[in-house]
């Protein structure tokens, strides 16, 4: 980042959510890219994980953000990754349940940002998915999509919370990861590898539809990349950091199951899929959309992992999965 007179400046983050499966690795890149970087930690198990990966951990509860408000005075960027945690059927209810809370969360942080000065505030980061974004009549996504006026999956709770902050005047960048974040964690991990190595995973409906994908270091990277940028190129745009390779999802878990030395997996009808999981799960698996990241690339960003063959190989790796070599 270049500052006053051409004289560089070391970028300086504060991160919420910065223990979960995507903020340590944006944490990680962070300090690898030489920012300062505060992330908060409820817990001292939370506080020496963020300083083992070289941030300054500050305590506190994010549902308390007067608490720690102060902390926030001249960051550059405010970077939201707070996680709900997900009930074991994602319905309907559950989501718009999760949604209120999400939202009188986000009143909270904007209280928060706007009591400080403005020439004060950081540039905040609200990160989301692409199923609130509404495809075009070909079936595509870009970081021009306007929003879903119909829910569909988690946009009941990604649209309103922008909607909020789009409102409060508070300058704001919206960042969309892929339907799926996969790597070494997570979904991916915990459903896909896990069902397949238990016989459980299926394909759910026909399995045709493309899918947005991206893999974890990629959605961290982007976020690194953007919070690097000078504020005027970023600010109250929206980028769709996914890695536009058109997968599908039976592509997606049909190569999983080939890396992992195991057969490829059976399909279920979506309606019995949601009757399990939740009818939030399977409209979010079954997503259809042509995601175009051009918005992001054209930014200078560059994706370590353009499509799950380069990604699914390193995640399956590191989970101690992969039973053949990736040709």
């Amino acid at each position: 980042m270049v500052g006053c007179g051409g004289a560089h400046v070391t970028p300086s983050v504060f991160i919420l959510g910065g223990t979960g499966f995507i903020g340590r690795e944006v944490v990680t890149q962070a300090v690898v890219h030489g920012f300062e970087v505060k992330a908060l930690a409820r817990s001292d198990e939370a506080q020496a994980r963020l300083r083992a990966l070289g941030a300054e951990p500050i305590a506190g509860d994010a549902e308390t953000p007067d608490a720690w408000r102060e902390q926030l005075r001249g960051a550059d960027v405010l970077i939201d990754l707070l996680q709900p945690k997900f009930p074991k059927r994602l319905t309907r209810r559950a989501v718009a349940t999760m949604s209120v809370h999400r939202q009188r969360f986000t009143a909270g942080l904007l209280e928060a940002i706007t009591a400080l000065p403005e020439a004060e505030r950081p540039l905040l980061f609200c990160v989301s998915g692409a199923e609130d974004l509404q495809p075009d009549q070909r079936g595509r996504i870009t970081a021009a999509s306007p929003l879903r006026s119909n829910a569909r999956a988690f946009s009941a709770i990604g649209v309103p919370v922008r909607r909020l902050i789009e409102g409060s005047g508070v300058d704001a960048t919206y960042v969309y990861f892929g339907a799926l974040v996969y790597g070494p964690g997570k979904a991916f991990a915990e459903v896909i590898v896990d069902g397949l190595r238990k016989h459980r995973a299926r394909v759910v409906g026909s399995g045709s539809n493309r899918l947005p994908l991206v893999h974890v270091s990629d959605a961290a990277g982007a976020l690194v990349h953007l919070a690097g940028l000078p504020r005027d190129q970023v600010a109250s745009r929206a980028f769709l950091a996914t890695d536009g390779s058109a997968t599908t999802q039976r592509d997606l878990l049909n190569l999983t199951a080939e890396l992992m030395g195991r057969k490829h997996p059976g399909a279920v009808p979506a309606w019995l899929a949601a009757l399990v999981a939740g009818r939030v799960a399977a409209e979010s698996i079954t997503l259809d959309a042509h995601d175009d990241p051009s918005a992001l690339r054209e930014t200078g960003f560059a994706f370590g992992f353009p499509s799950p063959r380069e990604g699914v190989p390193e995640s399956l790796e590191r989970l101690g999965e992969l039973a053949q070599a990736h040709g």
